[in-house]
């Protein structure tokens, strides 16, 4: 695999957009907030956006543009892809000028707040480059792919004043809200053990070995990119650090061990007899993103699944020693027939347990049955909110744009410590599957496990 010579520098000439996804949502504010702190100037704050790739161009453009308006004034894209700058910039709306190059961007718009959703690997160099200008970056999971570039990152927020924060998503739907408050009150008593075990559907799947999420040297395998979710949901509702990772992986169905390959999935010559065919081209947003603009940078967004540069692992089993003693028994089996988790926590005082997505979850709400020790099991019903995500993603923009100092009871911001730690515990697991051995966090960056969660600063 040839070996990626991006520096800092380059990457804000050269680099192309990420991926990802969200439907639209509009803000749901139950009280009028307060207007955000520490903006350059007064009035509405001040974005721009680099990486024109589908999350940039929704959630966090068109999104912000048709439902935030009140709050924040998208004042600059970017992106080194001309034509796909061209589409983000109709499909967007902002009416803002555009921009290939993510230094010229900073210094035209002085912004209050950069959003980065460009690829994994680039991630450090857009956050360094907003810090060295004096701008809040808000970044897309994973925070980065491995653990020099946490390093990188955790230096840069040291050495500026300007805030990181992280989208970590996955602590915002009420659901996980609620199982958040139930742990902080303490109705289990002291943690000891939690079993999380996570599916990911043939469909969802797909996507990631056709991008290039499938290989590692981009995106730092699936223990990075697709796990942080799920380490970060443990870190939280624990609010203590991993320690120590032991894990195995395997690739069983993807890269070489198709029975055929080709280029692409629109033009592939054995489309009828691949379960994993699909066609770019039905869908009208993504080809005028994507294969309309393969002839500018050479990105393609539905590579053959089966190709030999394909390294990342569908099958994951770890388990994760945490700083106050609590075992995490974690999987992620991907390419199955339903997509979704189970996950039961056992404590001093009972046990929480819950299942979410495929077989047996309502599509209106999250049940947990708690059986605290000695009484009779009690079920919690949680509804689903309206938008992506479980409806975490409206709540997740509005922390970070309608008032991003507001009290946080529950923790649900996330800085780079916060956004370093899921990353280092991915990282750790990959370097224990390939050595055979445990891996302590310690060591692979400055920042030290705690027993509880310091807060966010480094």
């Amino acid at each position: 695999m040839a070996k990626n010579n991006f520096t800092r520098r380059k990457f804000i000439e050269t680099t192309s957009a990420a991926l990802g996804g969200s439907m639209f949502v509009g803000p749901t504010i139950s009280k009028a907030p307060e207007k955000p702190k520490r903006l350059k100037r007064d009035g509405k704050m001040r974005v721009a956006v680099v990486g024109m790739g589908v999350r940039g161009v929704v959630m966090y453009g068109r999104t912000l543009v048709e439902g935030y308006g009140d709050y924040l004034e998208i004042v600059g894209i970017c992106d080194t892809n001309p034509g796909r700058l061209e589409y983000a910039d109709g499909y967007v709306g902002a009416g803002c000028p555009t921009f290939t190059n993510l230094d010229e961007m900073l210094e035209k718009t002085d912004p209050d707040r950069l959003v980065v959703t460009t690829w994994d690997w680039e991630h450090h160099n857009c956050i360094i480059a907003s810090l060295e200008h004096g701008v809040d970056v808000v970044c897309e999971k994973p925070l980065t792919i491995d653990e020099d570039k946490c390093q990188q990152i955790i230096d840069a927020d040291k050495k500026y004043e300007n805030d990181v924060f992280v989208t970590l998503n996955y602590r915002y739907p009420p659901h996980r809200a609620k199982v958040k408050e139930l742990l902080m009150e303490g109705v289990i008593g002291d943690i000891r053990t939690v079993d999380f075990h996570w599916n990911i559907d043939h469909a969802h799947q797909i996507r990631y070995m056709q991008r290039w999420h499938g290989e590692s040297q981009r995106g730092g395998t699936l223990w990075v990119h697709k796990n942080t979710h799920y380490f970060d949901m443990i870190n939280w509702f624990l609010d203590s650090d991993p320690v120590e990772v032991y894990a195995k992986d395997s690739l069983d169905i993807f890269g070489s061990n198709g029975p055929f390959r080709s280029t692409n999935c629109r033009n592939c010559p054995h489309a009828d007899r691949c379960d994993y065919h699909w066609d770019i081209n039905a869908n009208d947003h993504l080809r005028q993103m994507y294969a309309d603009n393969e002839h500018y940078d050479g990105y393609i967004r539905d590579n053959c699944v089966f190709r030999h540069n394909i390294d990342s692992h569908d099958k994951h089993s770890a388990l994760v020693t945490y700083a106050n003693n609590a075992f995490l028994y974690y999987s992620l089996t991907s390419d199955t027939d339903h997509d979704g988790y189970w996950i039961a926590f056992k404590g001093t005082k009972g046990r929480l347990e819950g299942r979410e997505g495929g077989w047996g979850t309502s599509q209106n709400h999250q049940e947990w049955l708690l059986k605290p020790l000695g009484e009779e099991s009690e079920k919690i019903t949680v509804d689903f909110t309206s938008g992506s995500h479980w409806g975490g993603d409206p709540l997740l923009l509005n922390k970070l744009f309608v008032d991003p100092y507001i009290d946080d009871p529950l923790h649900q911001s996330a800085g780079t410590r916060d956004g370093v730690m899921p990353v280092l515990t991915g990282v750790a697991a990959r370097k224990s599957a390939a050595s055979g051995k445990p891996v302590k966090i310690a060591g692979l960056t400055s920042l030290k496990p705690h027993k509880k969660r310091p807060s966010d600063l480094v």
